[in-house]
């Protein structure tokens, strides 16, 4: 009776060494993994790293590969194991492998498969990083560093056919005029055959703008007037355009095309000022204290606030 009572105890005994057994070997213990991390071409991915993780619990490692791309691990357990791979630029790999102690384990070898969108994506904003650089330096008058910027990207980037306005703006103020036309000549032929009728406007707006720059005023005028009628809905191009009338003191067509700016976007303050300008130029006191009102009303803060309000304040006495 007392054999059969004894008999549970050492039956339970027996359950909880082999558990600890397996815990233990599921760590821990004398064997060895080993292989390598190739592309689908056989070339080794020397910028790998290798993860072992056993699925009971137990040992988790990682380590990088070799210049052969090889890798392994020592003082293993017995157990099924998660070997990963991952490396930049390709999808990570996972196998399931069972490691053994007392046998030798096969030599395993890890094939990754290109991660061609995140290529891309790593690419593209690599690009726009380096586009981003370049207007920086054309910001700070470092046209040529810019240029060079502008340049290796329209080689790398022919379908972007946006950038010959950036290569041409350097152009233009480096006063190459003729290089910057060229430009800006490219930009619009591509932007033909895209039907993109808001870059063919600003070409037109891009060749006025040289014209100007050369005082070619009445050439000037004429692109800008092309480049409206092409885009009507450019609020920029409209205010150009007034502008040009505006410095030929032909002030009722610079009036004109100020309040087309504002009908494009009424919120913006500064064709509210120039049409000021442009009525006190024609004598018309009333119209122009209007104007320099609705100014202050859309832009109060404007460091030319004060001197705006003390120029009405001077209209009103004269009143």
């Amino acid at each position: 009776m007392n054999r059969d009572y004894k008999k549970p105890w050492w039956v339970l005994a027996c359950v909880l060494v082999v558990s600890s057994l397996t815990f233990a070997q599921a760590g821990r213990g004398k064997g060895r993994l080993s292989g390598n991390v190739v592309d689908e071409k056989g070339e080794p991915i020397v910028t790998a790293e290798v993860k072992i993780e056993f699925e009971k619990g137990g040992l988790v490692n990682k380590t990088s590969v070799s210049k052969k791309g090889e890798w392994s691990f020592i003082s293993l357990g017995t157990g099924q194991a998660i070997v990963t791979a991952s490396a930049e630029e390709f999808l990570d790999i996972s196998l399931s492998i069972h490691v053994q102690q007392l046998e030798r384990n096969k030599f395993v070898t890890l094939v990754m498969k290109e991660d061609k969108e995140k290529k891309i994506r790593l690419k593209d904003a690599g690009a726009l990083e380096e586009l981003e650089k370049g207007n920086q330096l054309f910001q700070e008058r470092k046209f040529d560093e810019a240029l060079l910027i502008f340049q290796t990207f329209a080689a790398e980037n022919p379908k972007v056919y946006q950038i010959y306005f950036n290569i041409g703006d350097v152009y233009r103020e480096k006063g190459e005029f003729d290089k910057a036309n060229e430009q800006y000549a490219m930009a619009q032929v591509k932007a033909k055959e895209k039907a993109d009728v808001v870059l063919q406007a600003r070409a037109l707006a891009s060749f006025g703008e040289i014209c100007l720059r050369q005082e070619k005023f009445k050439e000037a005028q004429q692109f800008f007037t092309q480049s409206i009628a092409l885009n009507p809905k450019d609020e920029i191009l409209a205010y150009n355009v007034a502008e040009i009338f505006f410095g030929r003191n032909q002030t009722d067509k610079a009036i004109e095309y100020y309040q087309l700016a504002i009908q494009i976007k009424p919120e913006w303050s500064e064709p509210y000022l120039k049409m000021g300008y442009a009525y006190l130029n024609k004598g018309d006191m009333v119209k122009a204290v209007e104007q320099l009102k609705e100014f202050l009303k859309h832009d109060p803060k404007s460091p030319q606030a004060p001197v705006v309000q003390s120029l009405i304040d001077s209209l009103a006495k004269v009143k």
